[in-house]
């Protein structure tokens, strides 16, 4: 397989969900999450369960639907506990997006291991070879990003927008980047978590350079 990563627009795309074992649930709650209309077939739910993923979106649909449903939808999850079905749905899915739990070659999509932490994402994938050590990385990268780091990227942003409007030169934007990233009073500022003082900071910072290079 050529995989590569990718993050993919979901929003008011067609997903279909057969199956609803715990992969089955935690994959509908995820899409359901990022706004897709989320389709699901299976022939046994937990009530509380259904009634909890009705109320996020989604919609259940008899079997009998499922050629329909599979001709309407941009992805199908794959995830019932009869392997001979997952096998014969993935194989009259092969033109749309596939994702098989329980057989990776009948996939053209992986869904890794996901979480954010403030504006980051993270996704983690060990070729299907471990789900524990990829929970085990989880934990990893989880306590080794700091409440500092996502502060940081929040300024950054704002710096962007900064410098794009008030330097034309990209490669004294990309320097000036790394300068207040490294910036003493920049750093004292965010780890007292004042955000907004370290923000009219570089504000002041930028309009100040900017002056200084038209003279």
């Amino acid at each position: 397989m050529g995989l590569t990563s990718l993050f993919l627009e979901m929003e008011n795309k067609n997903v279909l969900i057969v199956g609803t074992g715990s992969v089955g649930i935690r994959r509908s709650k995820r899409f359901l999450e990022a706004n897709a209309n989320v389709d699901i077939v299976t022939k046994e739910i937990d009530e509380e369960v259904k009634d909890e993923l009705i109320e996020m979106g989604a919609t259940f649909h008899q079997n009998d639907k499922l050629d329909e449903l599979i001709s309407n939808c941009d992805l199908v999850v794959v995830a019932t506990n009869d392997l001979e079905l997952n096998r014969e749905i993935s194989l009259k899915a092969k033109d749309k997006l596939v994702n098989c739990a329980s057989d990776i070659s009948l996939s053209n999509v992986i869904v890794p291991s996901t979480f954010k932490i403030g504006s980051v994402t993270v996704s983690l994938y060990t070729d299907s070879k471990s789900p524990l050590m990829a929970k085990e990385l989880r934990k990893k990268i989880q306590k080794n990003i700091s409440e500092m780091d996502i502060l940081k990227i929040e300024l950054q942003e704002h710096i962007r927008t900064l410098l794009k409007e008030h330097l034309d030169d990209q490669a004294e934007r990309k320097n000036q980047m790394v300068i207040l990233n490294n910036d003493e009073t920049v750093n004292e500022l965010l780890e007292k978590r004042k955000i907004e003082d370290a923000k009219k900071y570089v504000e002041n910072y930028i309009l100040d350079l900017k002056d200084k290079l038209k003279n």
